[in-house]
C-alpha cells in the first residue's frame, strides 16, 4: 500500500451499528424517541467524514497533470482538518444517542429537545479542564462508555490539536506554511505532461507534498 493512502478498519464502527440496531427493536429498547435516528445519523456523517480525511490526503500527496498552487495545498489542508474535527463531532452525536436510551433519558443530552442537542460536545466525554472554572466530563461515559472515555483521555493532546488547527484555518489564517516536496514522479509522468523533468523552475511546479 502506498505511504499516501490512508485506510481505516472501521469493524468496530460496524459491530455498534448492529448492536444499535439490536437494540431498538420493540422486544428490547424500542425506538419511541427516534433515539436509533439520531444515533445512525452520526454514525453515518462520522463515515463521510472519514472519506473526507482520506480524500483530501491523498490529494495533498498526489502527483496531478497541473502545476500545484499553495492555495490548493492549504485547501486540502483545511478540509483535512475539518473532517478530522467534524468526525469527532459526529461519533459523539452518535455516542450521545445510544447512552440516551441505554441510561433511561437520563445523564446523557435529551435528544428530542433542540436546545439540548445544540449542547452535545466532545467536551461531554473530555470535559474542559483548563475552563474557569473547570468543567468535568459528563460522569455517565464512565459507566456506559468506560473504554471511549479512557482512549479519548489518552489522545487528549492530539484531539485538542485537531480543535485548534481546524478553529486557525476555519477563522483567521492559512496554516500552510511549507515543507518538503515529492520529487521523485512515477515513471513517464513529466513526459506525458509535456514538461521537462531536468528544469526544476518548471517542474517543480508540479511536485506535491511529502512532509508538511
Amino acid at each position: 500500500m502506498s505511504d499516501y493512502v490512508l485506510e481505516f478498519d472501521l469493524n468496530s464502527y460496524h459491530q455498534l451499528d448492529e448492536y444499535a440496531l439490536l437494540s431498538c427493536q420493540k422486544y428490547n429498547y424500542g425506538n419511541d424517541s427516534d433515539w436509533f435516528g439520531s444515533f445512525r445519523g452520526g454514525l453515518y456523517g462520522s463515515y463521510a467524514r472519514i472519506h473526507g480525511v482520506c480524500s483530501h490526503y491523498y490529494t495533498v500527496h498526489a502527483w496531478m497533470p497541473r502545476p500545484r498552487l499553495p492555495s490548493e495545498t492549504e485547501y486540502h489542508l483545511a478540509s483535512l482538518f475539518f473532517n478530522m474535527d467534524s468526525m469527532i463531532e459526529c461519533i459523539t452525536y452518535a455516542f450521545n444517542a445510544l447512552g440516551f436510551c441505554a441510561s433511561g433519558d437520563k445523564g446523557f443530552r435529551d435528544i428530542t429537545c433542540e436546545r439540548s442537542l445544540k449542547k452535545i460536545s466532545p467536551c461531554d466525554i473530555l470535559g474542559r479542564p483548563n475552563a474557569n472554572p473547570p468543567q468535568s466530563h459528563l460522569p455517565e461515559y464512565d459507566s456506559y462508555f468506560p473504554e471511549v472515555r479512557k482512549y479519548w483521555e489518552s489522545k487528549r493532546d492530539l484531539i485538542n490539536m485537531i480543535f485548534e488547527q481546524h478553529d486557525v484555518s476555519k477563522h483567521r489564517e492559512t496554516i500552510f506554511v511549507g515543507g518538503k516536496c515529492r520529487t521523485t514522479p512515477p515513471l513517464g509522468y513529466f513526459e506525458s505532461i509535456g514538461v521537462d523533468p531536468k528544469n526544476p523552475s518548471e517542474s517543480s511546479l508540479f511536485w506535491p507534498m511529502e512532509e508538511i
